[in-house]
């Protein structure tokens, strides 16, 4: 006698949604957001930024240093730059860019492999001067280059 009839009928409540078919949008949006993560995610590789070797008096553990073959040390020092020109100090020796590439190229006749260089800046130099020191060494075949770790 009193039943309540709905306008449009055919709104059953076993079907798709119900009274809710927002439930059915949300359940997609949460699979698809977590595919996504389930996706993209990666595991984070160890990430070699420098070269597995260190430089020479650089900061090994002295354990280490202790076992390494006596080398002869050549000391560079790349100075500021007057003119243009940068100065380099090798040894205590004051000489230009061919004058170092002379000395390391004298070294490495001598025997390469004995030697290391450790190569020091001042705070004014120019980066591509200390960067021709490595290149020097590089062009002659000496293995061990490397910034010494504290600059003046």
């Amino acid at each position: 006698m009193g039943r309540k009839m709905h306008a449009g009928g055919g709104h059953e409540e076993g079907g798709h949604g119900g009274d809710r078919p927002w439930v059915f949008f949300m359940v997609d949006c949460f699979f698809l957001i977590t595919e996504f993560f389930v996706l993209t995610f990666k595991f984070k590789t160890e990430e070699a930024a420098l070269p597995q070797r260190l430089p020479p008096g650089g900061t090994a553990s002295p354990s280490k240093s202790m076992t390494r073959d006596a080398k002869e040390t050549l000391r560079v020092h790349v100075g500021a730059s007057t003119g243009g020109n940068a100065t380099y100090d090798v040894m205590g020796n004051p000489v230009s860019v061919t004058g170092l590439n002379d000395t390391l190229a004298n070294a490495a006749r001598n025997g390469g492999d004995k030697y290391s260089v450790k190569v020091s800046y001042a705070s004014e130099a120019q980066w591509g001067d200390v960067i021709a020191v490595f290149n020097a060494c590089n062009k002659v075949k000496i293995a061990e280059c490397g910034l010494v770790p504290l600059r003046e």
